[in-house]
């Protein structure tokens, strides 16, 4: 069975987003940071993607094929993108806007289910956050990769905050990259 892995960039206290949607807090084009996310997505060719992140998520690394004023790895990531197999899921929208992705309308726990159960590498999710909150909820993650960024906000979008159940855990790795640190947890059945 392919295992469904999460992997969130975080605050010290669990925050996804500060207030407004400020990001200025994530540490971004550490090039450690990104030799360890391509070295993770080795084993994954499916990504996983809520409605309320995609078009962002979409445009972005698309106009990162594009713009030459993106950095080496960031293009480097979006043509791995482009060419990786994106489920988006949505109740509303009627196209994803990208040939590598399809819109998913189904019941969420019963469509990744049967997405585990089909050959293939692993299964990834970035979030947004309620789109996670509803796979963690559902019992889907197999595998949590946290990367804890060296910042306090004290407010904003919380990960953890709109969890409904408990969920047990196993510490299985931690990787320190520069000032961030990657917690990867296995979930205990």
């Amino acid at each position: 069975m392919r295992k469904l892995i999460l992997s969130m960039q975080v605050t010290l206290d669990g925050y996804v987003e500060g207030p407004n949607g400020d990001m200025s807090w994530m540490q971004t084009d550490n090039d450690n940071e990104w030799d360890d996310m391509f070295e993770n997505l080795q084993s994954v060719d499916l990504f996983l993607v809520g409605a309320g992140m995609w078009t962002g998520y979409r445009d972005y690394w698309k106009q990162a094929l594009a713009d030459p004023n993106f950095s080496a790895d960031e293009v480097k990531y979006a043509k791995l993108a482009e060419k990786t197999r994106h489920i988006v899921f949505s109740k509303t929208l009627k196209d994803a806007g990208w040939e590598n992705a399809s819109i998913n309308n189904g019941d969420l726990a019963t469509e990744v289910k049967k997405l585990k159960e089909q050959p293939g590498k692993d299964i990834m999710t970035f979030g947004g956050a309620s789109f996670a909150v509803s796979l963690v909820d559902s019992g889907l993650i197999d595998e949590y990769r946290l990367t804890i960024n060296p910042a306090i906000l004290g407010g904003g979008k919380s990960f953890f905050h709109h969890l409904k159940n408990n969920h047990k855990l196993q510490l299985a790795n931690v990787n320190k990259i520069g000032q961030l640190v990657t917690l990867t947890y296995k979930q205990l059945s």
